[in-house]
C-alpha cells in the first residue's frame, strides 16, 4: 500500500551582518532516517495541524534549534523542489529564506539533531571550497558537489538549496 507522500519545508537562515553566516544542522545517525547523519536545514515534514508550509517550517525550525523565525524576518519562498530522488523517497520541499540581524542561541533537539554550524557565506561562495566526492555507499564512481564542514560535508538537496540561494541573493 502506498502512502500519501507528505510535504516538507526547510529554512534557509542567513545572519546578515557584514561578514554573513548561514546555518546548517547535522542529523543524528538512525538507520530509520534517510537523511540520518547528513547536514541539512533545519525543517521537516508538515504535520496535519499545520495550517501552510511557512508553519510547518517555523514550527520545525524551533523543535529542531530553538530558533523562533519572526514572519518580519522572512525574505523569500522559494517553488517547491524535490528531495530524496536518489534514495527513490521523492518528498516535495518549500524553502523558506529567513534573514537575522543576531546570532539567535541554539538549542539542539538531541534525538534529531547531533551538531550545528554556521557556515562563513565567504566561505560557501569560495568556488575553491567546493569538492567532488562520492557520497552514496557502494558507488565510490559517482561523484558529488559538496562543502567540507567540520563533521562532514554539505551536499545533495541541501548544497542544491544552499547554491540555489546564494545565487539569488548573495553572489560575492
Amino acid at each position: 500500500m502506498n502512502r500519501p507522500i507528505k510535504e516538507a519545508a526547510v529554512a534557509a537562515i542567513i545572519l546578515n551582518t557584514p561578514a554573513p553566516e548561514v546555518l546548517v544542522l547535522k542529523r543524528v545517525s538512525d538507520p530509520r532516517d534517510p537523511w540520518s547523519g547528513q547536514y541539512a536545514f533545519p525543517g521537516g515534514r508538515r504535520d496535519n495541524t499545520d495550517k501552510n508550509l511557512l508553519e510547518t517550517c517555523r514550527r520545525e525550525t524551533y523543535e529542531e534549534c530553538g530558533v523562533t523565525l519572526p514572519h518580519e524576518n522572512l525574505v523569500k519562498q522559494y517553488p517547491v523542489r524535490t528531495a530524496g530522488n536518489r534514495m527513490g523517497i521523492p518528498t516535495p520541499v518549500t524553502t523558506f529564506l529567513f534573514e537575522l540581524s543576531n546570532r539567535p542561541q541554539i538549542a539542539l533537539q538531541d534525538t534529531e539533531i547531533s551538531h550545528y554550524e554556521w557556515l562563513s557565506m565567504e566561505f560557501v561562495t569560495n568556488q575553491a571550497n567546493i569538492i567532488q566526492r562520492p557520497m552514496l555507499p557502494g558507488k565510490p564512481g559517482q561523484l558529488f558537489p559538496c562543502i567540507p564542514v567540520s563533521r562532514g560535508y554539505v551536499w545533495g538537496f541541501t548544497f542544491e538549496t544552499l547554491m540555489m540561494v546564494i545565487s539569488d541573493r548573495y553572489i560575492y
